[in-house]
């Protein structure tokens, strides 16, 4: 028996995954890449690094190629029918499986557990290969947190986005498949310009929870895939969600991110993003953008001399671009980080002022 609450999750990244990311990254590469492309109307989406080297060829035609695939049933076949079927999904079902995890050539296994208590998202992550890893998070604020899960992303999806991601995005039927021994119905979508990356995606059959993702750059590259391959949607005890080991990492978002009254302006932003979250952090600022499917953040602080790197660093599907602002005779570093192209995280970089 499957287990429906009523609850509406926010959207998301976190100083966390700035620092941790872009520290060891950026040293480690050259400021810039020669011949990158300034304006908006010239940029090109540049290719990451395939999970396990995969192209769709055309970009983004095929989804999958499942045996004894059938016709929809007429009731199915609009695209809109599956976002909002998937909508109520990542919004209240409780599951607990098992997830694989690729990007940047790794592959990693994940134990996710994921409840609703008190109309607030408990979700508890362990990773099952590599270094011993859980973290059990609390709250609905997935706008001011980038830890957790890669299902952390189905979090984005809500009712109130469905509109915006169909304008930006064309949103394709592209047959069955199984996952985890369940049957699937795969979509594409396929963003409208180049400041987005592009999203297949198998939504259960019966209870549209996404099984499988993913994310695709212009060439037809795989950035980034996770998948289930278990998966259980019986009801979700105490037990489950409380942490497994001594090590665990527990974080609380119950307080929302809120807004605050910026010093600064971001004079551009991808078109069809908007402000949707914005919180202080030490030593500065955090903004947080999302087209509804997509979401980036970006962080305006003093940082000291070890943060002094200018360039970028790409991890998967995951971009990070940093440069620098002077305010008087304050130096400020900029930090724009993502599931977005890096050209597009680079414009938006060069686009922060200080309010006059």
């Amino acid at each position: 028996m499957l287990k429906r609450i009523e609850f509406i999750p926010n959207k998301a990244n976190s100083l966390l995954l700035a620092l941790l990311l872009v520290a060891p990254a950026l040293n480690a590469q050259q400021s810039g890449s020669e011949g990158e492309r300034q304006g908006a109307g010239s940029l090109a989406t540049q290719s990451g690094s395939p999970a396990g080297g995969e192209l769709l060829r055309p970009p983004l035609l095929i989804a999958a190629q499942a045996e004894g695939s059938g016709e929809p049933q007429a009731e199915d076949r609009a695209p809109a029918y599956w976002l909002n079927k998937m909508a109520e999904a990542v919004t209240s079902l409780e599951y607990r499986g098992l997830v694989t995890f690729e990007h940047v050539g790794m592959l990693e296994t994940l134990e996710v557990v994921r409840g609703i208590r008190g109309g607030e998202l408990v979700e508890r992550v362990r990773y099952l290969s590599g270094t011993s890893r859980e973290l059990v998070s609390r709250g609905h604020d997935a706008h001011c947190r980038r830890e957790g899960s890669p299902l952390s992303r189905a979090g984005i999806w809500s009712r109130s986005g469905q509109e915006n991601v169909q304008a930006l995005y064309h949103v394709l039927l592209r047959g069955d498949e199984r996952v985890a021994d369940r049957d699937a119905v795969v979509l594409e979508l396929r963003p409208k310009d180049v400041h987005r990356l592009g999203m297949v995606v198998s939504v259960d059959r019966q209870t549209g929870l996404p099984l499988k993702s993913l994310l695709v750059n212009a060439n037809g590259q795989i950035l980034e895939r996770y998948q289930f391959v278990q998966l259980d949607l019986s009801p979700v005890s105490d037990k489950d969600l409380a942490a497994h080991t001594d090590s665990a990492r527990e974080t609380d978002t119950m307080a929302a991110c809120g807004s605050i009254v910026s010093r600064w302006q971001v004079r551009w932003i991808p078109p069809g993003f908007k402000a949707v979250a914005a919180r202080e952090v030490e030593n500065g600022e955090m903004l947080v953008y999302s087209d509804g499917l997509s979401v980036f953040t970006v962080f305006i602080q003093m940082l000291g001399p070890e943060m002094n790197f200018n360039g970028r660093a790409v991890r998967g599907a995951t971009v990070a671009y940093m440069d620098h602002v002077l305010e008087g005779e304050q130096r400020y570093t900029i930090t724009v980080v993502g599931e977005i192209p890096v050209q597009t995280a680079q414009l938006v970089a060069r686009a922060i002022a200080a309010k006059n």
